[in-house]
């Protein structure tokens, strides 16, 4: 699975704070799985590159495995190209003593692109992704050592240029939307390369918060006999159930339902119930998550407005400061009746 490409200097897009953009990468990142060896371009060349894309395509597929990553992850690199295990670009690389390793005898080669690629993760329910590594390089002048990531928000890949950086622990964080990390060591310098090297020693990935609960909506609707509720989940961790309350001023919550949630889940999830409860003129809902270790979240809560006929009907709106207002003002309002009450509620 080792490859190489002959003069080719990579394309890049500088993507801000030492993060570049490769829009060559992505071809490049297919090419690593087939084993060619690119000399030239002829039709023949095309529609055997593109056969092996495809098979390509069907080995990336299969070897997804649905289902969130667990974090901390700690990826020591004793062995490659096994289930579930990076994949090495083969040759003279692999594993040296617990090392990624791009020349276990002598020296890497040159001209070549060396590429070690990770498993498919899942990184949706996490805050972000934070990898800490130890790399051990002495590269020729022009040689060039990146860590990529594919992002899947706009179907890019990224690196961080690494060889300006000499040995020792390095950190970077990732987006949660990357799906899949490389290191690459591009030969394309010049000069010796009696007694260069690149071994990278382990890598940690971390995430500083955990997302319980990726809330896409909360809604409600009137219907004859009371509101219908509903709400949507993109994922969830830990996710134990959810509260839902009522009030009808936005100050005293009264609990009305408890529904169990999925746990773990990175597939959209739709919840309802009903609250067979009139109640008239302004009421309120509030959502709100709980996890198996006790832990909670608050959503911002939802305002739904029955009109009614008799006493209870609002005649007035205002503000604090007693100008009216329109069913859209945010804030506390003073709701006055044709019977002649009012009361305070908080609209949101």
């Amino acid at each position: 699975m080792c490859w190489q490409v002959w003069g080719v200097a990579p394309t890049q897009e500088q993507a801000g704070g030492g993060l570049y953009k490769d829009p060559s990468h992505m071809l490049l990142q297919n090419i690593w799985f087939t084993g060619i060896k690119l000399v030239s371009y002829t039709i023949e060349d095309t529609i055997t590159l593109m056969r092996h894309l495809l098979l390509s395509l069907c080995v990336l597929l299969c070897s997804y495995t649905e289902g969130q990553t667990p974090l901390p992850l700690l990826e020591e690199f004793d062995s490659f190209d096994g289930p579930g295990e990076w994949t090495s670009p083969g040759g003279n690389t692999g594993s040296d003593n617990g090392m990624l390793c791009y020349n276990l005898s002598g020296s890497y080669l040159g001209n070549v692109w060396y590429a070690f690629e990770s498993p498919i993760y899942d990184f949706s329910s996490y805050s972000q992704v934070d990898l800490f590594w130890r790399q051990d390089i002495n590269l020729r002048p022009g040689d060039q050592f990146r860590l990529y990531y594919y992002d899947l928000m706009d179907n890019s890949w990224y690196y961080f240029a690494l060889e300006g950086l000499g040995s020792g622990f390095q950190f970077a964080t990732i987006p949660n939307t990357a799906n899949q990390v490389t290191f690459d060591l591009i030969t394309t310098g010049s000069g010796s390369r009696n007694g260069k090297y690149a071994h990278i020693e382990f890598l940690d990935m971390s995430s500083p918060t955990v997302l319980p609960v990726e809330l896409l909506y909360f809604e409600g609707g009137l219907f004859d006999k009371g509101v219908n509720l509903k709400w949507v989940t993109a994922s969830e961790s830990n996710s134990s159930h959810f509260l839902v309350y009522r009030s009808i001023d936005g100050y005293d919550w009264e609990l009305i339902n408890q529904t169990p949630g999925a746990g773990n889940s990175t597939e959209e999830i739709t919840y309802q119930i009903q609250d067979l409860t009139i109640v008239p003129n302004s009421s309120y809902y509030k959502l709100v998550q709980v996890d198996y270790d006790g832990k909670s979240e608050e959503f911002e809560p939802i305002n739904l407005f029955r009109a009614v006929s008799g006493h209870s009907s609002i005649r007035l709106t205002t503000d604090l400061l007693g100008r009216t207002v329109g069913n859209d003002y945010k804030g506390l309002v003073i709701e006055y009746y044709i019977d002649g009450t009012s009361r305070k509620v908080m609209r949101f």
